[in-house]
């Protein structure tokens, strides 16, 4: 394909992300439109058709075609026809749960303080989809850590959630009363001593009180063995006398 025929298709679908429908890529955009071309370059290589797609294709658009339709301020993008962009509003109707995810490394800080923004942003992005949370997700981290918020609590809590399009929703603060993750390491280790302490007690039972089986005293066994040698000692003088006389 020429490459301007590349760059043509190329900022056509750029206008439909950042113009049209950032919220079906998980996008949330700043008041006036405008995304990291990094994040943009994370969002084309999720999509087929576009995972080749690097800065340098970016940067022909503005070098190859005049009617492009985009404009790029340093390490920023945005679409020039912004009239179809979704608001932010509050929802008639909330999901019962939705999901986003946090850096693996965060996770234990997040878990006892909340989940609060990060790079710049001034809310926490979330959605109803799961597949759709995953890929925000792992625009943070390669192995990010999903948690289910529930909606009524932050609500309660919070009493700020509003909606971005059809499947973004955004609030500044997550309490940690308000979600659920999986268990901390420490609190897994605890679990497994929990399991293997347990497996020692049962262990630890004596057959004879499982089967009703009769084990000996052991004190006792010793005490006859001790009683059986001096018992032994004393025929054995008897003898050694008895022989003595016979000589004489």
């Amino acid at each position: 394909m020429k490459p301007e025929k590349h760059a043509k298709q190329l900022s056509r679908f750029l206008k439909y992300i950042l113009g049209i429908a950032p919220d079906e890529f998980g996008l949330y955009l700043d008041s006036d439109g405008w995304c990291k071309i990094k994040t943009v370059l994370q969002v084309l290589s999720e999509e087929d058709g576009w995972k080749h797609v690097r800065i340098g294709n970016i940067r022909e658009i503005f070098i190859l075609i005049n009617d492009h339709g985009l404009e790029q301020n340093d390490n920023l993008i945005r679409a020039y026809d912004r009239s179809q962009l979704p608001g932010t509003e509050n929802p008639k109707k909330f999901p019962k749960i939705l999901f986003t995810h946090v850096r693996r490394r965060a996770y234990s800080h997040v878990h006892k303080k909340g989940v609060s923004p990060i790079g710049g942003n001034e809310n926490v992005i979330m959605t109803s989809d799961e597949k759709l949370a995953l890929k925000i997700g792992k625009r943070l981290d390669n192995e990010p850590v999903k948690l289910t918020v529930n909606i009524d609590k932050l609500i309660d809590r919070t009493g700020t959630i509003l909606q971005y399009g059809e499947k973004i929703f955004i609030t500044p603060f997550i309490p940690s009363e308000c979600f659920h993750g999986p268990p901390l390491p420490d609190e897994r280790k605890n679990e497994f001593k929990g399991k293997k302490t347990s497996k020692t007690e049962k262990s630890s039972v004596e057959p004879h009180e499982k089967f009703g089986s009769f084990f000996p005293n052991l004190e006792e066994d010793i005490s006859k063995k001790e009683l059986r040698k001096k018992k032994a000692k004393k025929d054995i003088s008897w003898k050694k006398e008895r022989r003595n006389k016979r000589r004489r």
